[in-house]
């Protein structure tokens, strides 16, 4: 997997319903407060899940 170096914050906004995007698990702590801070101000919801075969998460939107 080629590692998603794209900044979290943007990435995230731009997630239309159903989207899901993929970052590699060492940006963890990042893309976890990202999507809680998101989904405060935006009224969104998300939903990570962590894949440590992989050593990646994935981030889901579903509101």
């Amino acid at each position: 997997m080629a590692e998603n170096l794209e900044k979290i914050r943007p990435v995230l906004t731009a997630l239309e319903f159903g989207d899901e995007v993929t970052f590699p698990i060492s940006r963890l702590k990042s893309v976890r407060t990202q999507a809680s801070e998101l989904g405060a101000i935006f009224n969104r919801q998300f939903k990570t899940k962590t894949n440590r075969e992989n050593q990646t998460i994935t981030v889901k939107r579903v509101k």
